[in-house]
């Protein structure tokens, strides 16, 4: 399974990542967010604003923006979470002729 170590760089809906195999990939989030951006009350719909996805983190394992989602807690008060992409998505999202290098540990 592959995962995302950490962001090397951010561009408007493309972030290049290194990876856990050590290789450097450049994720096209492009289409995904111009995608989400037309389904109404999508969360992924605020991606579309460039300073909002230029807010871009790395967990260790994956790409998250912080208080992208309003959930019901348990005791019915409503709360902030992470708004994440499952690491396998953003994998087949980066296209093999877009491997730049392997990174020195």
């Amino acid at each position: 399974m592959k995962w995302i170590e950490k962001i090397i760089q951010v561009n408007p809906y493309v972030v290049v990542c290194k990876w856990n195999d050590e290789v450097i990939r450049e994720v096209d989030l492009t289409d995904f967010v111009y995608n989400y951006a037309k389904i109404p009350h999508s969360s992924y719909a605020q991606l579309f604003d460039k300073t909002r996805f230029a807010e871009v983190k790395c967990d260790g394992s994956t790409l998250f923006w912080e208080n992208g989602l309003e959930f019901e807690d348990y005791d019915g008060q409503i709360k902030k979470g992470p708004l994440d992409i499952a690491p396998e998505v953003l994998f087949e999202l980066t296209k093999e002729e877009i491997v730049f290098a392997k990174m020195k540990k």
